[in-house]
């Protein structure tokens, strides 16, 4: 009996100590990749936005939430829709430095502030018409329309970092999963 079996030890319901673990290196996995990424190349591949998807792919969430079509789509939409509203009503605004002026009724802020509300309604409207729902690309679609990651090159490395995150998931890490008996046993 192997390492991981041995730990199939259920502390309580909510508690699976071999299938928490099993989650935690398969997120690890993700992140040691897209980290190289970024590394290697200097761009932006680690963005907040992956952290839920990568925990949805590594604890085996329901593939409404999962699968490729669902991750990929999601994040696709709401980059475009959250730079559609950025450059609509807050073009050259970062959300950074306008909060840190603390200025109150801020024009900048107020912009920022549409342009967040816009790509919000934009977004989940085209994740239901599109049925690529994926609740994390709501923070996407935020990091884009609040200027931490709004140019073109930007957004297509998002969809890029996503769409490398699944293909990666899907062979490297089912492999590791099938190889070593790390593959959670309760998806949640």
């Amino acid at each position: 009996m192997g390492f991981w079996n041995k730990l199939r030890v259920t502390t309580s319901e909510s508690i699976n100590v071999r299938d928490d673990l099993s989650a935690g290196t398969n997120v690890t996995l993700h992140f040691l990749f897209l980290g190289a990424l970024a590394w290697v190349s200097g761009q932006p591949f680690l963005f907040p936005s992956l952290g839920p998807s990568a925990y949805l792919l590594a604890t085996g969430e329901k593939d409404r939430a999962e699968g490729p079509y669902h991750v990929i789509g999601g994040h696709a939409v709401a980059a475009v829709c959250g730079l559609l509203s950025y450059v609509l009503f807050a073009n050259g605004v970062v959300v950074v430095d306008a909060f840190q002026q603390a200025q109150p009724f801020s024009p900048e802020v107020g912009r920022l502030v549409i342009s967040g509300i816009v790509s919000m309604f934009l977004t989940t409207i085209g994740m239901l018409w599109s049925d690529t729902n994926h609740p994390a690309a709501c923070a996407t679609t935020l990091i884009v329309a609040l200027g931490l990651m709004s140019t073109l090159l930007e957004v297509v490395i998002i969809v890029l970092a996503v769409a490398l995150l699944v293909g990666f998931h899907n062979t490297i890490v089912d492999r590791v999963q099938d190889l070593y008996g790390v593959e959670p046993e309760a998806p949640r």
